[in-house]
């Protein structure tokens, strides 16, 4: 089965956390995700990623940064992102922590809070890439240190602790919150409406009028404002939308292929089916047999 990350109608990652210590690790290969990348989502996380194989894009919003073997990158809470291979690597490996925020700086108000995280959080700023440096190394061996020890026995949880704000100091030494220039909170909220647009009308017959007339955008402007901020057109947002929700139909549920074509959007089967195939290789008949043998 092709990984995805699950997301709700607005896109936040359905991830369960350990609410006594919200932090997990896990190691990507880009091969291994549903078409090959990592699927749009936020999260009120942080995350903390470094490529040891290949490279990888990282997709912001408008924004596209490469980030190759040895180097990383860190991608503040609520920012839309998706992660995508480069064309001239064969692969994309990259190893990240996830984290809440408030093992570093213990409650909210608090000094730490206050003097070390608040002013990244206020700046709006979405991504910060690290390259191929001496302090890079050093914070891609804590980092891997924890992968190696943590478990959840009370020492370890204070050593990764430890680990994890020697990791952002390290950050904080080295990256500066002018190194990037932000996206708008106006842009932010513009493009989540026209997502939850799409997702609250994928199932019905798309009208582009009707998308923009609900953004009070023109229907071009729509256009351009959408593959801007995306990275990606509206119709292959759509598409790509419509087929995960086929494949949780496919894994989930007992419908008929004609009856998931009909609830996901497809205008007919046939084109369903092709549709399907194109992107993964393979029929929805033959998708369905395999995750439920």
């Amino acid at each position: 089965m092709q990984l995805q990350i699950p997301v709700d109608s607005e896109l936040n990652a359905l991830i369960e956390y350990d609410h006594e210590f919200p932090f997990f690790f896990s190691l990507d290969n880009l091969d291994e995700y549903y078409k090959g990348f990592v699927n749009w989502h936020k999260q009120p996380t942080i995350e903390i990623s470094i490529v040891y194989e290949g490279a990888v894009h990282v997709n912001i919003l408008e924004n596209v940064y490469t980030v190759e073997a040895g180097s990383g990158f860190l991608i503040m809470p609520g920012f839309l992102h998706s992660i995508r291979p480069t064309r001239n690597h064969l692969a994309a490996k990259y190893f990240t922590v996830i984290f809440h925020p408030k093992i570093l700086y213990g409650s909210q108000g608090s000094f730490y809070d206050l003097t070390y995280y608040r002013p990244w959080l206020s700046s709006n700023i979405p991504c910060f890439i690290f390259g191929d440096e001496e302090w890079v190394h050093t914070l891609g061996s804590k980092l891997f240190w924890v992968k190696d020890h943590y478990c959840k026995a009370p020492q370890i949880r204070l050593e990764t602790q430890r680990l994890l704000q020697d990791v952002w100091i390290l950050l904080f030494e080295h990256l500066s919150t002018e190194q990037r220039q932000t996206t708008s909170k106006h842009d932010t909220k513009k493009i989540f409406d026209l997502v939850d647009y799409l997702h609250e009308h994928y199932s019905e017959k798309f009208s582009l009028s009707d998308m923009a007339r609900n953004v009070s955008m023109s229907r071009n402007e729509c256009c351009r404002y959408f593959k801007k901020m995306m990275n990606m057109t509206i119709t292959e947002y759509l598409t790509e939308y419509r087929l995960s929700q086929a494949i949780s139909l496919l894994e989930t549920s007992a419908l008929s292929i004609t009856e998931i074509s009909e609830r996901t959007g497809f205008c007919d089967v046939s084109y369903f089916i092709k549709t399907f195939r194109l992107k993964t290789g393979i029929t929805p008949k033959a998708y369905a047999a395999s995750v439920k043998r």
